[in-house]
């Protein structure tokens, strides 16, 4: 490559060279999009970093995988225990009594219909992307008992190949009263161990990858069994391959949602590891006819290890940027 020192001022010669390096490398080595009718994919290196699905076929939205550039896929998607869990999603557990989180194993269709429109998509070429849907939720009597305005942000990556997707969702009751409802907590009547999860949620990859949970008061270690319910505005999962660091996904709550200390539901085992922004943990919520209220959440994807200074640092940004 020849290039014509004549140009340096204002920096043009790196901008022309950098644009011939760019010619001159193979495909594989670009980042670009891959857009269908039923997904958005941002692809780098030749492989897939994220992929957002909107295919009316399947149950719900859904990202996966979700990975940070040059990393294996830190999402699950469908296991044979749970086929309903989607990666990272969104789900309803009961509205008015009805199931819109298990799904039929034969059908794949929940009880209550999760429905949606195609989306409004709109990208640009250093990866940010923005998303809207309008969805539906329909009781299995015809009635729409729900209605979901959703707009999804997500950031160009950095050079380090971190991103975030910024999850807004304004919900409106249909017009008849809306209770929105889990399983039983443990300690309430007909309570369950696994009780309360409700809302935004993470299958996460299983073994041979290593795991640890962590929030903002520190390593999530007091499991009963498999499973943990911290309080706090984030929590985040850190991801190894024996001794190395793989990359790690943070969720932060606003507290908008479920208070500054939002209720989670995490389980953590060699094949089953979710995180569930369990916002109807406390109490199930109540909708009068046309009644309204919003969700806010950052989804943050790196390949350092989250700390708990770490989400402290990504919450205070986040509500600076969001002001």
């Amino acid at each position: 490559m020849k290039i014509d020192f004549s140009v340096v001022q204002s920096g043009e010669i790196v901008r022309r060279a950098c644009g011939l390096l760019m010619l001159a490398l193979p495909l594989s080595t670009r980042a670009d999009w891959h857009r269908d009718d039923v997904s958005l994919a941002w692809r780098a290196e030749g492989k897939t970093v994220w992929r957002l699905s909107f295919d009316p076929k399947k149950g719900k939205p859904f990202f996966d995988p979700l990975s940070v550039a040059g990393t294996p896929s830190l999402t699950n998607f469908r296991p044979e225990d749970h086929p309903w869990h989607y990666g990272l999603w969104f789900s309803w557990k009961y509205i008015n009594r009805a199931n819109y989180w298990e799904e039929d194993r034969q059908s794949g269709r929940a009880e209550g219909a999760t429905r949606w429109s195609p989306p409004t998509i709109s990208t640009k070429p250093d990866g940010r992307a923005t998303i809207k849907f309008d969805l539906t939720y329909t009781h299995p009597s015809g009635r729409v008992d729900l209605s979901e305005k959703r707009e999804l942000s997500i950031a160009a990556p950095s050079a380090d190949g971190s991103y975030h997707i910024d999850w807004r969702a304004h919900f409106t009751a249909g017009p008849h009263a809306v209770v929105l409802d889990r399983t039983p907590m443990p300690g309430e009547p007909n309570g369950a161990v696994n009780g309360g999860y409700a809302g935004l949620a993470l299958r996460l990859a299983a073994a041979p990858l290593g795991i640890a949970f962590i929030s903002t008061a520190g390593p999530i270690t007091n499991f009963v069994s498999d499973r943990a319910r911290p309080a706090a505005p984030a929590v985040a999962c850190n991801f190894t391959d024996g001794p190395t660091g793989v990359g790690g996904i943070a969720i932060f709550s606003d507290p908008v949602n479920a208070g500054q200390n939002a209720p989670w539901y995490v389980i953590n085992n060699a094949q089953f590891r979710f995180a569930c922004a369990a916002l109807l943990a406390p109490q199930p919520r109540a909708l009068a006819a046309g009644g309204e209220f919003d969700l806010r959440y950052r989804i943050a994807l790196r390949r350092a290890a989250w700390t708990p200074a770490a989400l402290h640092a990504g919450a205070a940004n986040w509500q600076r940027e969001s002001r």
